[in-house]
Formats: structure tokens, sequence, C-alpha cells
């Protein structure tokens, strides 16, 4: 069995990366002998470290920078790769860069074309259509494609909707790993309910863990932290506010609202606030809120592997999270954990684990409600890490995972 893994970003976001991790194991769990192929938009190099046996290309569209000329470079690619199964005596995939051309052949080449977890099909920008163009060339070569599980909608535009339709309408695996992404796919694109499947964020069956305790201490060290004393581990998110009408005035309040929760736990508890590096573009929004705190916040600003990055922490004794999937991290450790949402994933996933009283939104965050909510839980560290283990546990027994969804493979052939 061969199969060819899309629309993957790369290892830069760890989030990413687990997401991705999982999708090959659970494959190779399902196929001990396939063959994986996978296209990522970013660090083929890095993505073979981590996995040498998969044949590793790039992302179609890509061009290296910003600008008209570019743009219109990556829209002949489009086109060209688009065109390709309709007129193939034409050669349009010559028109390809070499790492693309490779993942054309790829996807001509396998049984199964998987989009990767952990993705968005909404139509905020350009990026929407190449990642349904990925999608679309599987369905065009005949293959079994699997949308894996993530995010769909919201998608305003009706061309948007038109193209959504059409290219997931002819995908037999379409997992949502919201309810507002089964909702929107079924009575919003109006797709067959028996194309849908109910599904949960990949990341809640992924616990591989650095388990040395010395490595992880001598972290610690580095950083200028006591491995002994009780941590207040927290991400942030460099967010512009898109929807904003005053997002300069929005990004100054998250900032202000994350820089006092880290001095409240310090003050009042006694805990060593630390920010981890989930996205090495959040770094700049980490040292403002550094600046705009009055007790020390430490900065974890190196890059480091997921399994690394979870007993990291995992360390922490109450965690407050912006990036949604070290969130996860923290929650899989059963750690007491609080979400800033900047996108609508963290609400829906966040609904589903029934913890709604455990996140608020970015651009209207309850400082109040946020900090009596992390006092309480290190005031009852007991009661909380046993209401979060629980909602993880309920959570993977009501929601199907992708491995679930690769055994229906040879049934639908």
């Amino acid at each position: 069995m061969k199969f060819m893994i899309v629309n993957a970003f790369g290892r830069s976001n760890r989030g990413d990366s687990v997401l991705l991790d999982e999708c090959i194991h659970e494959i190779r769990a399902r196929y001990p002998d396939a063959k994986i192929a996978g296209a990522v938009f970013e660090g083929i190099a890095d993505a073979a470290a981590v996995h040498p046996k998969v044949a590793w290309s790039e992302r179609i569209g890509n061009t290296g920078g910003g600008g008209v000329v570019n743009r219109l470079k990556s829209i002949i690619y489009l086109l060209a790769a688009w065109l390709s199964p309709y007129l193939p005596f034409l050669g349009l995939e010559k028109l390809l860069p070499p790492a693309q051309r490779e993942t054309l052949a790829a996807i001509r080449d396998a049984d199964v074309v998987i989009s990767a977890p952990g993705g968005y099909i909404h139509d905020t920008n350009f990026a929407y259509f190449i990642a349904l163009l990925h999608v679309h060339l599987g369905t065009l070569y005949k293959k079994t494609v699997i949308l894996a599980p993530q995010s769909v909608g919201p998608i305003e535009r009706p061309l948007s909707r038109a193209v959504a339709r059409h290219v997931l309408g002819k995908v037999p695996f379409l997992c949502a790993r919201e309810s507002y992404s089964y909702d929107f796919l079924a009575h919003e694109l109006k797709l067959p309910e028996k194309q849908i499947f109910r599904t949960g964020d990949s990341a809640f069956w992924n616990d591989r863990v650095e388990d040395d305790a010395e490595l992880v201490d001598g972290i610690y060290r580095q950083i200028g932290v006591d491995p002994a004393k009780p941590i207040f581990g927290m991400t942030v998110v460099n967010w512009s506010f898109p929807k904003s009408k005053e997002p300069r005035a929005d990004y100054e309040r998250y900032t202000d609202a994350v820089a006092r929760a880290a001095d409240h736990m310090s003050e009042t508890h006694g805990l060593t606030p630390v920010i981890f590096n989930q996205v090495s573009e959040d770094l700049p929004t980490a040292y403002d809120v550094q600046k705009k705190a009055k007790h020390p916040v430490v900065i974890d600003a190196v890059s480091r592997e997921p399994d690394i990055l979870r007993a990291l922490i995992r360390r922490s004794s109450v965690f407050l999270g912006t990036r949604f999937h070290s969130c996860i991290f923290a929650m899989m450790a059963g750690r007491p954990t609080f979400a800033i949402a900047y996108l609508p994933k963290t609400e829906y996933i966040m609904n589903d684990l029934k913890l709604s009283h455990r996140h608020t939104p970015i651009d209207k965050i309850d400082y109040a409600y946020l900090t009596e909510r992390v006092s309480t839980d290190y005031a009852d560290l007991a009661a909380s890490e046993a209401e979060i283990q629980n909602a993880v546990k309920v959570y993977q027994t009501n929601f199907t995972r992708l491995q679930d969804i690769l055994a229906k493979i040879g049934s639908s052939k």
C-alpha cells in the first residue's frame, strides 16, 4: 500500500509536528509495510531527519517569496498540476520545480492520499485554494482520499463554497475534528453524511514524551529555572487580530492580560512563569509579555522536538495556553489547563471535552475569571487534575481516531 500525505506544514510548528508524527505512526500501525511519501510547506530536510524512511517533497504552489511575480508563478504551478491529469500528453508537470514535480508524481503513484491532520479549510487567504487543490488531485487521479481530522469552515465567499463543495464532495472520508466542522460539512456544504466522520484531534492519541528526567532537569537549569519549584507554564501567539477594528489595541490588551496572569501566579502562589516555544514566530510576543510583567518571566526560546517540549510542559503545576496544541500537551499530562482561544478550534474542542469553563476568547479576555480559574486550580490540584484526566479519557472514548478511518479503506474499495 502506498500513501501520500499532502498539506503538511512542516516541523517549525511543534503542534503540526505532532500531528504529522501521529499520522505516520497510525499509517504504519495499520499497514506496517506501507510506503509513505509526504509533501510539506517548508523544511524538507527537517522532516527527513525525523522520518528518513518517508519520501519528502514540496507543496505545489510554493515560490519562496511574496509579491505579484511570485503569486503569478504560484498560479502557473497550480494550473499546471491541475491540468496534468486532464492533458497528460502535454507534459505540463515540467513547468513545476523538481521538488513539486515529485509531489505530483507521488500523488499519481499512491493508493491513498491523506490531507494531513490539523489543517484548516477556510477561505481567509490564497492557501485555501492550494490546500483544496492537493485534495482534488487525489480524486482526479482516482485515489482513495482521506481528509484527516481537521477544521472546516467558516467559508464565507460563494465561489469558495462552490469550490469546497465540488472538491470535498468527491472525498469518501471527511474527518471533522470538532462539532462545528461536522455541522458545517453536513448542513452548510450539504455533503452526504455517510462521507463525514466525527473524529477527535489526533494529538489526543499521541503520548510520546521524553522520559529522561535528568535531561529535562538540565534544560530547566539552562534557562534559569529551578526544576524543583512549581511552574506556571504558558504559551502565547503572535496574533494579528485580523477581524478587529483596532488590532494593535487588542494585541496590547492580550499581552497585558497574560503578563498580569503571570504576575498574579508569581506573587500570590510563588510559581515561576515560563513561556514555552511551540512556534518560534511567537517569540516577539513572548518578549512583550516578559517586558510588561512586574515579576520575572522565563522564556525558553529554543525550538525543541515535540517529545521534549511535552516533557517540559508536563512539569507545569498549572498551564495557561494560547497555542492550542500546547494545551493538548498539558491536558494529556493531566495538568490543569486554561486556554485563550484565538481560533474557533479552541472553543469547539474544549467544549467537546466538556471543559467550556476553561477557555476565554483572545479578543475579549475575561481576566478576572482567568485568574480565578488558575488560582482555584492551584489551590486544589488533585481535583483539577482529576477533572482534566477524566475529560481526556472520555474524549478518547467518544471520538474516532485516524487509525479507525484507515481501517475502513479496504471495505470502501
